[in-house]
């Protein structure tokens, strides 16, 4: 049975005095995430709704999800009030993007989109032990400090990831130890990455801790990163796969790392690199989302720039994402032109555990760098070179370049890849 705290009967409470509306879309998310159903009324309620009122879709001939086109982030910007519902009044709250991995923009949410967005939160932290009012730490780029009232209220520790100098490392580290009381962590994979190297070089334990569970969101966690956050922590590591402009779209549990699709609040489809049409079971595809709760600004067909692979036979209803590979523009090509996924060079650079950072970026056909911190003196450069060779091919002109540190995002992201050949990527 799930434990009670106080701070969840006042929420509840005030939810309760406003007409349960949060209670409402928690219920309807837990009876559909614990069952075999799917909301497809609600896919054409959405898709109905915005033939009926929002610009960019009232010209179009059908209102039928299939008839309905791609759209991409670029499409949201050039034509931004085009994809606004008419009925101005829709609008409660605006989630703006970072773009640190693509491309910036706002997006328009109503009442019952914020509502349901929360109930999602609540439900997906509450299965796997994060109960509503329990305390956590919370890195992120916080844009404003907290005061100790907002603290107090959300039971919260919030850390700000701009700033993860040796200093802000050995805080966390003593707060971890000494407040029991915070029950889990919610970061980016690259934050856990830094953390985690910090506390095993330090010699960290399990007894010395008392997190119940470990979330991580953005890009999928290394192996090497995972290993080493069990062992330090000791409790069950949650892969989510979330973003800004929707909410939380996936999530791992702790007995597999198979990601179970939010089918409560958005359909999910995985459709060919090269084309609009559906990805085979096992194939890598695009991840296309449609928000089935937002009226103020309908995200319908949306392609995240996010890759992955399903291994559901049944391709009108993914419900899992087997594996989440990155975004496509991180993806780079060996001299032959062949795509490599960011899993694939995270997967070759697991050799390397003694780095602290790397990051591999293709600047041409044949030419390569890759920065690594912490290889002086423990690896040589050649070793790097000639073991890429072997996934990029024996013409690759490689530099490797040992630097002290390599920089976040302005959104506090790491990018591990990155290709800024762009001729390729244009054919």
């Amino acid at each position: 049975m799930v434990r009670k705290t106080l701070r969840g009967f006042v929420f509840w409470g005030i939810d309760s005095l406003k007409g349960q509306t949060i209670k409402q879309h928690y219920n309807d998310i837990k009876q559909i995430m614990e069952s075999t159903a799917h909301n497809s009324k609600q896919l054409q309620s959405i898709c109905n709704y915005a033939h009926n009122n929002v610009p960019f879709y009232i010209p179009l001939k059908s209102s039928d999800f299939s008839d309905l086109p791609v759209i991409t982030k670029n499409h949201y910007k050039e034509m931004y009030e085009s994809f606004q519902s008419q009925d101005s009044t829709n609008v409660y709250h605006r989630m703006s993007t970072s773009g640190s991995t693509g491309t910036p923009f706002t997006v328009n949410q109503d009442k019952a989109k914020r509502e349901r967005t929360m109930a999602e939160v609540i439900y997906f932290n509450e299965i796997e032990g994060q109960v509503l009012g329990q305390k956590y730490m919370y890195f992120k780029a916080w844009p404003e400090k907290k005061s100790k009232v907002e603290r107090f209220k959300q039971n919260l520790v919030p850390i700000d990831i701009l700033k993860l100098d040796e200093v802000a490392l050995e805080s966390i580290r003593s707060t971890l130890k000494n407040d029991k009381q915070i029950n889990s962590c919610l970061a980016y994979a690259s934050s856990y990455e830094i953390l985690s190297q910090y506390m095993y070089d330090k010699g960290d334990t399990s007894n010395m801790f008392n997190l119940k569970v470990i979330f991580s969101s953005s890009s999928l966690l290394k192996e090497e990163t995972r290993e080493k956050l069990e062992s330090i922590f000791g409790c069950p590591i949650i892969d989510r796969y979330s973003n800004q402009e929707n909410g939380i779209l996936a999530q791992t549990n702790s007995n597999s790392r198979v990601f179970k699709v939010n089918r409560a609040s958005y359909y999910i489809e995985l459709l060919k690199l090269d084309s609009d049409e559906t990805a085979e079971a096992g194939e890598l595809g695009r991840i296309v989302v449609t928000d089935l709760y937002n009226h103020a600004m309908p995200i319908i067909r949306y392609d995240t720039g996010d890759l992955a692979i399903s291994d559901d036979l049944d391709r009108q209803n993914i419900s899992t994402l087997r594996s989440i590979q990155g975004r496509r523009i991180d993806m780079v090509y060996d001299t032959q032109g062949n795509v490599l996924t960011p899993h694939s060079i995270s997967v070759h650079m697991k050799r390397y555990g003694k780095l602290k950072q790397w990051q591999f970026i293709q600047e041409d056909k044949n030419y390569y760098i890759l920065k690594v911190n912490g290889a002086e003196g423990v690896y040589k450069e050649m070793d790097f070179v000639d073991s890429l060779k072997v996934i990029l091919g024996e013409d690759a002109n490689i530099q490797v370049k040992l630097v002290n540190e390599i920089p976040v995002l302005a959104s506090g992201k790491f990018k591990n890849t990155i290709c800024n050949y762009k001729v390729l990527q244009e054919k």
